[in-house]
């Protein structure tokens, strides 16, 4: 995006909401992009803007800012636990060790939060909420916490964070020096093979990949983890039966000259530099994208279901929308959109830009900056 001094920022919303996790106020589900009701900072940047919605609660980073929403039954909004669930995005003020911290990522699981401060020489992680099986990663002691808990000791002295993903029930960090921790369910293999005889990591535990394998990101999927590195060699790990053929990574040359790399819950989708997505795993929702798409410039994976910014501006969506995060479903029956869907498109592209695409547990997020 082009910094912006001047303007207004409006988040739109759309599909399930009954926590109101679309911060509307109403527990209702949208089917229409409806601008979210509270008033947000202005971003300057690109990376200004992050969501994670992956249950019924969404948190959002604005220019270092946190704001929260939705289900709140175990504190997962940084909010007390006598208030069940926030409406609207609320402005979270978390007490940090030093001053000199500022949140730089947010990931939200099932019932727990994640939110990295950053200073000029440090990151710290804190994590709130509720996890039977580690999603916590603070010791097999305490699996509901109503206040954010520092984890101790990580990431190791020197090392800064590059990237934190979470899944339903487990989190990955990408550190500086290119290892990755993990925390929380690791019976399936999404910790990685050596941890598969445990249900759990209680604690940040590295993850094991092959010799040479340096991921430049890595994603969490509903009962997987996945990892891309510059050449595009993709690891997935995941043990036990592939139901949904996860494992059967495309060849490098197919997906050479990646710009992004996504997944669903069950699903995995590389963004190419010419436009085209290769996507492979479960299509029982119709996941993988869709013949009729057009070039695509960004693309963001929820749960079953994709949103797409394409070359000619509009934003289209498929996969599973039952809830209305796919837009308005012309056989209301059928839950399926099984074609590249128009959501979205600005009125006046020369005033208004799109700056942000997101995904979560069946909702749908538009970013647009308004030049005045």
């Amino acid at each position: 995006m082009t910094n912006a001094k001047s303007g207004t920022f409006a988040l739109l919303s759309f599909g399930s909401n009954a926590q109101c996790q679309l911060s509307h106020s109403s527990a209702e589900d949208v089917d229409v992009p409806t601008r979210v009701e509270e008033r947000l900072p202005l971003p300057t940047r690109e990376d200004d803007v992050a969501i994670s919605s992956n249950g019924n609660h969404t948190l959002l980073l604005i220019s270092g800012e946190v704001y929260a929403t939705g289900d709140n039954t175990y504190g997962q909004c940084f909010v007390p636990a006598s208030t069940p669930r926030i409406s609207t995005f609320r402005k979270i003020d978390i007490s940090f060790a030093s001053a000199a911290l500022r949140p730089s990522f947010v990931a939200g699981g099932w019932d727990f939060s994640v939110v990295i401060a950053s200073s000029s020489t440090h990151d710290e992680i804190y994590i709130v909420g509720h996890g039977p099986r580690g999603e916590l990663g603070i010791g097999a002691e305490t699996t509901t916490a109503t206040t954010p808990q520092l984890i101790q000791n990580f990431p190791p002295r020197g090392c800064r964070v590059r990237q934190v993903c979470a899944g339903m029930g487990h989190t990955l960090v990408l550190l500086d020096d290119g290892n990755v921790y993990g925390w929380g369910h690791s019976r399936k293999g999404q910790l990685g093979p050596t941890n598969t005889s445990r249900s759990a990591c209680w604690t940040p535990t590295r993850l094991v990949f092959p010799d040479g394998f340096d991921p430049d990101k890595v994603v969490c999927g509903r009962e997987f983890s996945a990892g891309i590195d510059t050449t595009g060699r993709i690891i997935v790990l995941h043990t036990g039966k592939d139901i949904h053929g996860l494992l059967d990574v495309p060849s490098r040359e197919t997906i050479t000259g990646w710009t992004d790399f996504q997944c669903g819950w069950t699903s995995l989708h590389v963004l190419l530099s010419s436009g085209r997505i290769v996507s492979w795993g479960n299509n029982s929702h119709c996941q993988h994208v869709p013949r009729t798409a057009p070039p695509i410039s960004q693309i963001s994976c929820g749960s079953e279901h994709t949103l797409a910014l394409a070359s000619d501006g509009k934003i289209y969506a498929w996969g599973w929308g039952e809830h209305g995060n796919c837009g308005r479903r012309s056989i209301p029956e059928d839950v399926n959109v099984r074609h590249a869907t128009p959501v979205f498109d600005v009125s006046d592209p020369k005033a208004d830009e799109i700056v942000y695409l997101g995904a979560g547990c069946a909702t749908s997020w538009i970013g647009i900056l308004h030049r005045e």
